[in-house]
């Protein structure tokens, strides 16, 4: 594999992202979470919803389909939100607390993906281009 195909498979996993991300939380009940821990959640989805569609058009530029890619890392964490929403706890801080650390940890997964894909535009000279 080149560093072409491997910026086409980090591609890819960006658009799964982003894609099980807005599937994800599109009609997700936040509202056990503090208005400010909401307009954070809010904040990321809207985020996440405005670039699906600009890695959708890199992807189709560079004559790439990812298919019915699927992150498994994404799988893992938004299955986890998923319970946790479904718990019916006494606490509802701790709760809340446990949804916000299951969602940093796929903040930080995302922002890991972006700066891999960074890092290989890097070794590719086309940095530049894609900022």
């Amino acid at each position: 594999m080149d560093k072409e195909a491997l910026l086409g498979k980090e591609l890819s996993n960006l658009y799964a992202i982003y894609k099980q991300v807005n599937h994800f939380f599109d009609g997700s009940d936040i509202s056990f979470l503090s208005e400010r821990r909401q307009q954070i959640v809010m904040n990321y989805v809207k985020l996440s919803c405005k670039n699906e569609e600009a890695v959708a058009e890199v992807l189709r530029k560079a004559h790439i389909n990812p298919g019915n890619t699927i992150d498994s890392v994404v799988n893992e964490i938004t299955d986890n939100l998923h319970k946790i929403t479904l718990q019916k706890k006494e606490n509802k801080k701790l709760e809340g607390l446990g949804y916000m650390m299951s969602f940093n940890r796929l903040v930080s997964y995302h922002d890991a993906n972006v700066k891999n894909i960074e890092f290989i535009l890097n070794e590719l000279g086309q940095l530049k281009t894609y900022r």
